[in-house]
C-alpha cells in the first residue's frame, strides 16, 4: 500500500518520467484494485483541498477589508492577482473532473494498440515471407507488409498466422472493414488458441461508429464466458462499455 501511494503521490506531483506516468496509466486501466487506490487517494485530496479552499475563503474575506482601505489603484492591481488565482483553480477543477472520467472503448483500443502492436514478435519456425512480412510491419512498412501477408492467407499453413497479421497491418492504417474481415476469417479457424473474436472487439472498440461499441460488448462477454484469447482484458475492458 505504501508503494502505492508514493507512485500515485509522485503521479499528480509530477515526479515521474515519461515512461513511468504511461505505465501508470495503462495500470489503472487494467488493474481494478490500483484504480481503487488512485480513486481513494484523490477523495482524500479533495477533502483536503476543500478544507483549504475555506481556509483561502477567510483569507480572500479578510484580504478584501484590508483592499477596501488602501487606495484604489492598488485595489484593481490586487483584484487581478485575485482573479488570475481563480482561473487558476477553475484550470484545475476542470483537469481534476477530465481525469476522473472513465475511458472511452475508443481510447482504450488506442492505448492497447499503442502499447502492445506497434510491434510484433518474429517466429523463428515461420515461413520466410512471414518474416519479412513481421519486419516491414515493424519498420511500418504497412503496405509491403501487407504484399506479404496477403498470398500467405491462401495457404493452410500460414493461413491463420497471416490473418491474424493482416488483420493488425489493416488496424494499424484504420481500415476497419478490412480487418473485420480478417478477424472473421480467423475465428472460424478451429484453433487452440484463437485471438480472432478479441481482436474484432478491438478493431470494433477503435472505430467505435454507429453499433460497433455494442457489437464489441458482446464480443467481449462471449470472449470472458468462454475465457478465450484476451479475456483478462476484456473483463476489464467490458466495464467500461455503457452500450
Amino acid at each position: 500500500m505504501n508503494n502505492s501511494l508514493n507512485l500515485i503521490d509522485n503521479y499528480f506531483t509530477g515526479a515521474l518520467t515519461d515512461e513511468e506516468r504511461k505505465g501508470f496509466e495503462q495500470r489503472c486501466l487494467t488493474d481494478g484494485a490500483f484504480a481503487n487506490e488512485v480513486a481513494s487517494y484523490i477523495s482524500v485530496r479533495d477533502g483536503l483541498n476543500a478544507h483549504l479552499q475555506q481556509q483561502k475563503k477567510e483569507e480572500f474575506a479578510r484580504l478584501y477589508e484590508q483592499l477596501s482601505a488602501t487606495p484604489k489603484p492598488a485595489k484593481i492591481v490586487t483584484f487581478k492577482r485575485i482573479a488570475f488565482l481563480a482561473a487558476a483553480c477553475i484550470l484545475l477543477i476542470i483537469g481534476w473532473f477530465a481525469f476522473l472520467q472513465p475511458p472511452t472503448p475508443q481510447k482504450i483500443a488506442d492505448k492497447y494498440i499503442a502499447s502492445n502492436l506497434n510491434t510484433l514478435g518474429l517466429n523463428m519456425g515461420s515461413s520466410d515471407s512471414l518474416q519479412a512480412g513481421i519486419a516491414a510491419y515493424n519498420a511500418k512498412s504497412y503496405e509491403k507488409a501487407e504484399d506479404f501477408f496477403a498470398p500467405l492467407t491462401f495457404k493452410p499453413e500460414t493461413a491463420p498466422e497471416a490473418l491474424k497479421y493482416l488483420g493488425l497491418t489493416h488496424l494499424a492504417v484504420k481500415q476497419y472493414e478490412e480487418a473485420l474481415k480478417n478477424f472473421d476469417h480467423l475465428s472460424a479457424m478451429p484453433l487452440y488458441t484463437n485471438p480472432g473474436q478479441f481482436y474484432k472487439a478491438l478493431t470494433l472498440m477503435a472505430r467505435s461508429q454507429g453499433s460497433d461499441t455494442k457489437q464489441a460488448k458482446e464480443i467481449l462477454q462471449h470472449v470472458i464466458n468462454n475465457n478465450l484469447y484476451g479475456s483478462q482484458e476484456a473483463r476489464n475492458w467490458i466495464k467500461y462499455i455503457k452500450n
